[in-house]
């Protein structure tokens, strides 16, 4: 006869149950001895009080980086995550730490010190254990920081953060002061040297070359050259004119008896002599007016018209004219040569002037030129001046900004408030009676859960006939309930 084999036991919830009934004692003696020691434990603990206080770190003076001389660059703040990280660093540092305890005094404040460990002094253990009791946080990534120490004493915690945060004050301002306002004001003594130096130098510079504005004087200069070429031009124009004039005088009078009839039996030579002197009246307006208008212009052919017509008349008039006349100087002749002799003498006038105007503009250009080969050391020394009277600035304004400091630091003016000062605390921080209790309850309930199901493990039988059935391969005919009361 074959059988089927049988199924792998499973764990139901009723072998969990007959488990936990067949070792309750085991469960709730486990569950009460834990439960009673962690309480025990908790009350006996000695309760630890945090006192806090809270700061705003603002942003100041210090937390601005400034060039320290010479430079005109704007200030550049730090970032605020790295300096609210250097405070932290700074209330955490061990000075402060050990100063606080060394103001309190080691005895009072770890009254238990003497139990350090032999590789370590009191003061030290106690530096350590305070360290490990002090908790510096960054409240909400705000500017404040909250700064709490746990103790068994609360006025002890309380004394404690309030000495720590007055030394953070004093060591603030110790880290970030500069009493550099006596090494500036020497430097302020040398720059006023060099700037006085200089001065003299560009001083003296001008009164040898007789200079008292090398700009001023050299627009001025040639201000001048540009006044007297527009007179060269001036004088070179009117020169040129009269050039043609005296030409065209020049080129008539050949054209003109030198002598003339002084008598006639008629009036005609009144009348051709009035012709004549109409005539070069004529011609000297034409020539005039030549300088000025071109050739085809209406007036200049308005007086060649008119010249040409009292030209005419004039050949008229001396054909009709008697032979038996008396002969004597021409008076346009004698015209003619006066103003020859008159444009002549303008001419040279105009001549002389013009010369006079270059020699002038070659000296105002040999001026020019010498201002221009000094104005290379004068702009040398110009620049001396200017850059020492800059670093002169420089330095005073960088004084003044020292000494306010300074004072600022002597005032302790720290860019650090105070929001609340550490109170006494009232109610202690550990332990926590009831979240102890509580632990302690879930601990035992587990231990002895666990410890039960190890004996279960462990013991030699069986406790369901399905057990035994598995192991033996066997078939279960029967099935028979034991109590050990009833044997």
């Amino acid at each position: 006869m074959t059988t089927e084999p049988q199924k792998p036991l499973e764990v139901t919830l009723r072998d969990v149950m007959t488990i936990l009934f067949k070792r309750k004692w085991i469960i709730l003696g486990v569950f009460w001895s834990i439960t009673t020691l962690v309480t025990v434990g908790t009350i006996l603990m000695a309760p630890t009080y945090e006192a806090d206080s809270t700061v705003m770190l603002k942003m100041g003076r210090e937390h601005v980086y400034q060039s320290e001389v010479g430079s005109t660059k704007p200030a550049v703040a730090f970032d605020q995550a790295r300096i609210i990280e250097s405070e932290i660093q700074i209330l955490t540092s061990r000075d402060l730490v050990k100063r606080v305890i060394e103001t309190i005094g080691v005895s009072t404040m770890y009254p238990d010190s003497d139990n350090a460990p032999k590789d370590l002094s009191v003061l030290e253990a106690s530096i350590m254990r305070m360290k490990e009791s002090l908790s510096i946080t960054n409240v909400n990534n705000s500017n404040v920081i909250r700064i709490a120490l746990q103790h068994q004493t609360p006025e002890i915690a309380a004394k404690a953060v309030n000495l720590l945060v007055d030394f953070l004050l004093e060591r603030h301002l110790q880290i970030f002061s500069t009493p550099r306002a006596d090494f500036l004001e020497k430097q302020v003594a040398t720059r006023q040297t060099r700037l006085d130096h200089s001065s003299a130098n560009l001083q003296e510079f001008k009164q040898r070359h007789g200079l008292s504005s090398l700009h001023e004087e050299s627009r001025l200069l040639l201000e001048q050259r540009r006044d007297l070429d527009t007179s060269l031009k001036t004088v070179q124009n009117a020169r040129e004119g009269l050039k043609s004039k005296l030409t065209s005088l020049i080129s008539q009078i050949p054209n003109v008896p030198k002598l003339i009839s002084l008598t006639s039996v008629s009036e005609r030579q009144k009348v051709l002599d009035e012709a004549k002197s109409n005539l070069l009246k004529l011609r000297l307006q034409e020539q005039e007016l030549s300088t000025r208008y071109k050739k085809t212009s209406r007036r200049v052919t308005n007086i060649l018209n008119e010249i040409s017509m009292t030209q005419h008349f004039i050949q008229e008039q001396e054909s009709q004219l008697s032979d038996k006349v008396t002969k004597g100087k021409n008076p346009v002749y004698q015209e003619l040569e006066v103003e020859i002799h008159k444009s002549k003498s303008e001419y040279r006038s105009l001549e002389t002037q013009a010369k006079e105007i270059k020699r002038q503009i070659d000296q105002l250009d040999a001026t020019l030129v010498e201002l221009d080969s000094l104005k290379k050391e004068h702009e040398t020394l110009q620049r001396a001046v200017d850059s020492d009277q800059n670093n002169y600035s420089i330095y005073l304004a960088k004084v003044e900004e020292a000494r306010v400091s300074q004072e600022m630091d002597q005032l302790k003016m720290a860019n650090i408030s105070i929001i609340q000062l550490a109170a006494i605390p009232v109610k202690p921080v550990k332990p926590k009676k009831a979240l102890n209790i509580l632990i302690g309850i879930i601990l035992g309930a587990l231990a002895g859960f666990s410890l039960a199901f190890v004996f279960e493990y462990f013991q030699g039988g069986y406790t369901r006939s399905e057990q035994a059935a598995q192991d033996l391969e066997m078939p279960i005919l029967v099935s028979i309930s034991h109590k050990e009361s009833l044997t």
